[in-house]
C-alpha cells in the first residue's frame, strides 16, 4: 500500500465516513458478509434436523427479530462490516462473535417455526411454556424482566447466561430451540438436571419430528418486514448516539466536508422524483476525472496515480452521501472540486500528508 492510499483509507478516517452515513447508504448486505455465511448454517441445520419446509424471509434491519406471527427474519446491519462492529463495541458496549450471530439466527429461527406450525395456539405449548393471557399482547416492551428472574431456576435453559428464556414464553421456546439446534450438542446430558428445561427440550425435539417436513401454516412474506435496511435513513452517529469528533480530528483522509460545501444534500422533487434540473455529484465527478487526474498531477506534481485515488474517493463518499448539483452549476463545481483537490495534493506533495493541521 502506498502512503497516500493509507492516509485516505485510515481506520479513523473510515470511522468517520461511516458514523456520517446514512445506514441505507452504506451498501451492506446480507450476502457477502458473514450474515450470509451464517445463514447457510442455520440452513444446514435445520437440514439436518428435518427442516425442510420452512423457508425463512431473511432481511436486513437495524437488529435481530422475528415479525409477530410470520416467519420473516431481520439481521443486524452492523454484522455486515468490521470496522460496523468496531463502532458498536465502542458506543453501545457489545459485539457479538461469530459463533453469537449464528446462535442469534437459531434462536430467530425458532420463533419462525413457532410461528409459522402456530404452536403457540395449542394447548400442550401453552402448558409447557406457561402461557398466560394473549401469546403476543403479554410480551414486555423492555428488558426489565432481568429484575425478577430466578438464576437457580432449573425450568429453563440459559445459553447465553442472561437468563433470556425467563423473558417471556416466546423467548423461552425460541432459545430452547436454539440449544436443541445446535450441532454436536448432547442437550440431554447438559440438561438432565433441570427437569423443567429438559421437557421443554424434548417437546423440541417432538414437534420438530411432528411438523419438520410438513408445510408451514403461515408463509413467509418478503413484503411484510419492519424498518427493512433500505428504509434506514439515518446516519449510522445517529443510531449509535455517538458524536465523531474524536475519530474526525484523526482523520486523514476525510473529504465529505469538502464535498458537503461544494455539492447539494438533496435535489427537489417533482412528482416524487429529483427534478430533470440536478444530477449526482459523483456521475459528474467521474466525468471529469479523466481531464483533471492529468492536470492535477502537473501541477502539484503528485503523482497520477494518486490523484486519481483521491479523486475516487470523493466519486464514492458523494455516491454514499447521495450527493446531487444543478445542471446549470457545472462550471462553478468543476471550479470548486478543481480548487479543493488541488489544495489537497499541494498539501500531500509538500508535506506528505492531505490536510495540513
Amino acid at each position: 500500500m502506498t502512503r497516500a492510499h493509507d492516509l485516505l483509507y485510515s481506520s479513523e478516517t473510515l470511522k468517520t465516513e461511516i458514523l456520517s452515513t446514512p445506514i441505507n447508504r452504506l451498501g451492506s448486505s446480507i450476502e457477502g458478509s458473514f450474515l450470509g455465511e451464517a445463514v447457510r448454517i442455520v440452513r444446514r441445520d435445520m437440514k439436518r434436523v428435518g427442516i425442510t419446509k420452512l423457508q425463512p424471509h431473511f432481511y436486513l434491519s437495524n437488529g435481530y427479530g422475528c415479525i409477530e406471527g410470520v416467519p420473516n427474519i431481520s439481521l443486524s446491519f452492523v454484522n455486515c462490516d468490521e470496522l460496523l462492529e468496531e463502532l458498536n463495541q465502542e458506543y453501545r458496549g457489545f459485539r457479538y462473535t461469530p459463533e453469537e450471530v449464528v446462535d442469534t439466527i437459531r434462536h430467530e429461527v425458532g420463533h419462525a417455526f413457532c410461528y409459522a406450525y402456530k404452536l403457540f395456539r395449542t394447548k400442550e405449548f401453552r402448558r409447557i411454556f406457561k402461557v398466560r393471557g394473549h401469546f403476543f399482547r403479554t410480551y414486555p416492551a423492555t428488558n426489565r424482566y432481568i429484575r425478577r428472574v430466578n438464576p437457580w431456576s432449573k425450568e429453563f435453559v440459559n445459553p447465553g447466561g442472561d437468563h433470556y428464556a425467563q423473558k417471556h414464553p416466546d423467548d423461552d421456546f425460541a432459545e430452547t430451540f436454539m440449544v436443541w439446534l445446535r450441532p454436536r450438542h448432547n442437550w440431554r446430558r447438559w440438561y438432565k438436571a433441570k427437569p423443567g428445561a429438559l421437557r421443554k427440550l424434548e417437546y423440541v425435539d417432538r414437534v420438530v419430528k411432528q411438523f419438520g417436513r410438513k408445510p408451514p401454516l403461515v408463509e413467509s412474506n418478503p413484503e411484510y418486514v419492519y424498518e427493512p435496511y433500505d428504509r434506514l435513513t439515518m446516519t449510522v452517529a445517529r443510531f449509535f448516539r455517538a458524536k465523531p469528533v474524536h475519530y474526525r480530528r484523526l482523520a486523514t483522509g476525510y473529504v465529505d466536508s469538502d464535498l458537503k460545501a461544494i455539492f447539494l444534500k438533496r435535489p427537489p422533487l417533482a412528482n416524487g422524483r429529483p427534478a430533470r434540473t440536478h444530477h449526482h455529484a459523483h456521475v459528474f465527478l467521474r466525468a471529469y476525472k479523466r481531464l483533471l487526474t492529468p492536470r492535477l498531477a502537473a501541477r502539484t506534481k503528485v503523482d497520477e496515480s494518486t490523484v486519481a485515488e483521491l479523486i475516487d474517493k470523493c466519486i464514492a463518499r458523494s455516491r454514499a452521501l447521495d450527493l446531487w448539483m444543478r445542471h446549470a452549476d457545472d462550471e462553478r463545481c468543476i471550479i470548486e472540486v478543481t480548487a479543493a483537490l488541488t489544495l489537497l495534493c499541494a498539501n500531500f506533495a509538500r508535506e506528505g500528508v492531505f490536510f495540513v493541521k
